[in-house]
């Protein structure tokens, strides 16, 4: 970017990241694909939080069910009758499969605009801290853009 001189200028950060990068001028996702994304046509920008479904265990959840399946292996080495046996053992990889492929809710949050005048999905993200960082950053981008004046606040929510 140049001034009126043509001097050469630094262009401001708002927020930079592993998954977006923040300019004055431009917002952009780096997901597998970059998406990019012009600040000035940004109008009506909001926040929707919704419940994502996820298969695939939470790690304390598993080591529970391998450490619950691990005694009742141990103890069914101590019992004589091979149904009692067999039926501690399943109970032993019951528990495993279930904490294994259980399905769980996790929360989702977006960032969605008006964009050239569509409704637009910019940005989207199940860790919060990154989601408030990323927020805050579109709003001060947002705020010192030309059109701000005119556009309502940004990313409330």
């Amino acid at each position: 970017m140049r001034n009126a001189e043509g001097v050469a200028m630094a262009m401001r950060v708002f927020y930079r990241g592993q998954d977006a990068v923040i300019t004055e001028q431009q917002f952009m996702w780096l997901t597998g694909t970059l998406r990019s994304f012009d600040i000035a046509p940004m109008r009506r920008v909001w926040v929707v939080k919704r419940d994502a479904r996820v298969t695939g265990p939470r790690a304390e959840v598993v080591a529970s069910a391998v450490m619950a399946a691990t005694g009742i292996g141990v103890s069914a080495m101590f019992v004589d009758v091979p149904l009692v046996r067999l039926s501690l053992a399943g109970v032993a990889v019951a528990l495993v499969a279930i904490a294994t492929f259980r399905r769980r809710t996790v929360p989702c949050w977006e960032i969605r605009t008006l964009y050239r005048g569509r409704e637009t999905t910019i940005y989207t993200t199940r860790d919060e801290t990154t989601f408030n960082q990323v927020k805050r950053g579109l709003n001060r981008a947002l705020e010192t853009s030309a059109g701000a004046r005119y556009r309502a606040r940004a990313a409330t929510g």
